[in-house]
């Protein structure tokens, strides 16, 4: 059986059975931080910020001795030689991830999200046996530090779209009246969120209560007036004018498909020369897991365009959708996603809470993420499994410690020649090698440059490719 790691709940780890003494509750914090996901390098700076902020007016005296300390305590108690290792700056903690319940539990509900339209008592039993993997209502439960906080934000609401699945699934297989008190306990302590709402209408009106339902539709309706300035969502409408019809309103004989935004800009028609990094990819990009893909390379390189023909590669591969953003400030592009995915966000709702609904939002989804030049890609990185990225022009810095990276640079002299020749007319760049070769240095064989030269050459007919040159030359 080996080690177990526990965290949907307090943190604990087992060893054959036996419970392992973890000690002080910062070197539960420091071992949270490894947990996420295990095998991935943490680096002693991020491991500082975990537990004491970004604030450095509130670090102890000696962060980095603190943090060397409770990780040797943590290997004595962990035992094990080689499983909890220092290299390059920071600690790796060496555990499958399916020695952690919290990936056991995310498997578990992606594989019973994905099933709920073909067999949705099969599903309704795998939602009820991961959530009874919960231990209490907390992830991480006593253990401090910032890290720990935003992770049991995220948990969180990742539970929430969970349980909201499983009551969605009772009342698609009859069973109302078991869901009618858990319903109307969610609708008590999340007042807003419509979909608990139209459940526990639905709900209230087959157990013959449809005057109680009408009047909580109502409420509801002042509610998001008063407090958001919205109306409520259609299908919401629908089924308050349902019951007031008379009608009998069915939840789902299949569940309401969830919207499938497609945001790709337009593949690039004529790319030459990146095989090898498009083969390399989308093999990274077809793995399991949560990949990130980080394209760089100096400015003209064409790592946009590049991303975009990747993302487009994939596509099928994330047929839930495919959001990109390529600037703006975190939270509104979050904001903008969460409407993408079908969830009313706030754009003045914090970052945190932002981000925690794009997970929920994400959860059991085959999304893919396209970056491009954003600054602080980090917050809009999907987290959940199943889901990936392909972020182009960020700074290393700013990608996960797991991130592959992959360089783009300069186009080979022949991949070049292919791409005038594709743009300008092959006939005309044939007729003129020498001056070819010139232009191509003189635009650095960057894919930028030459498309932007083959195309005034597509624009100006009369023109020879020396005569380009000659007029590029004068103007420096």
């Amino acid at each position: 059986m080996g080690l177990e790691f526990h965290v949907l709940g307090p943190l604990r780890v087992r060893y054959e059975g036996r419970e392992v003494d973890l000690g002080r509750p910062q070197q539960r914090a420091v071992l949270a931080a490894l947990l996420f996901p295990p095998g991935q390098l943490v680096s002693t700076d991020r491991l500082v910020e975990s537990l004491w902020g970004e604030d450095e007016s509130r670090w102890p005296k000696d962060p980095v001795g603190q943090i060397g300390t409770h990780v040797h305590r943590l290997r004595r108690a962990l035992g094990g030689p080689g499983l909890l290792v220092g290299a390059a700056g920071g600690y790796r903690l060496e555990a499958p991830r399916t020695a952690v319940d919290l990936f056991r539990y995310e498997a578990a509900v992606t594989e019973a999200v994905a099933l709920r339209h073909q067999d949705p008592l099969r599903a309704r039993e795998m939602l009820a046996q991961a959530l009874g993997a919960w231990e209490g209502n907390r992830a991480l439960d006593g253990v401090p530090g910032t890290f720990a906080e935003r992770v049991r934000e995220r948990l969180a609401a990742g539970r929430f779209a969970a349980v909201k699945a499983l009551l969605g699934l009772d009342l698609a297989l009859g069973r109302h009246a078991e869901a009618l008190e858990p319903l109307a306990g969610l609708a008590a302590t999340h007042p807003q969120d419509e979909e608990v709402h139209r459940l526990h209408l639905l709900a209230l009106h087959r157990c013959g209560r449809t005057a109680e339902a009408l009047a909580g539709y109502e409420a509801l309706r002042e509610r998001l007036d008063g407090e958001l300035g919205l109306e409520p969502a259609p299908a919401l409408v629908e089924l308050a004018e349902q019951i007031r019809r008379g009608e009998a309103p069915v939840l789902l004989q299949r569940l309401p498909r969830l919207p499938r935004p497609c945001q790709l800009p337009p593949d690039i028609p004529d790319l030459v020369g990146r095989a090898a990094q498009v083969r390399e990819a989308e093999r990274v990009l077809r793995a399991d897991g949560t990949p990130v893909l980080g394209l760089s390379g100096p400015a003209g390189c064409g790592a946009s365009a590049l991303a975009v023909h990747v993302a487009h590669t994939v596509q099928d591969a994330y047929p839930d959708g495919q959001l990109y953003a390529s600037g703006g400030g975190s939270g509104a592009v979050l904001a903008g996603f969460l409407r993408a995915l079908g969830d009313r966000a706030d754009s003045s709702a914090g970052l945190d809470e932002l981000s925690a609904r794009y997970r929920a939002a994400l959860t059991g989804r085959r999304v893919l993420v396209l970056l491009d030049g954003m600054a602080e890609p980090g917050p809009l990185l999907p987290s959940v499994p199943g889901c990936a990225a392909v972020v182009a022009g960020a700074e290393p810095g700013a990608l996960p410690e797991d991130a592959v990276r992959l360089a783009v640079g300069p186009l080979e002299p022949h991949d070049a020649y292919e791409l005038l020749a594709r743009i300008a007319g092959a006939e005309r760049i044939r007729r003129e090698p020498e001056a070819v070769a010139e232009l191509a240095e003189i635009c650095g064989h960057l894919p930028v440059l030459l498309r932007t030269a083959a195309e005034r050459l597509a624009a100006r007919p009369q023109w020879t490719v020396a005569d380009l040159v000659r007029w590029l030359a004068e103007r420096g």
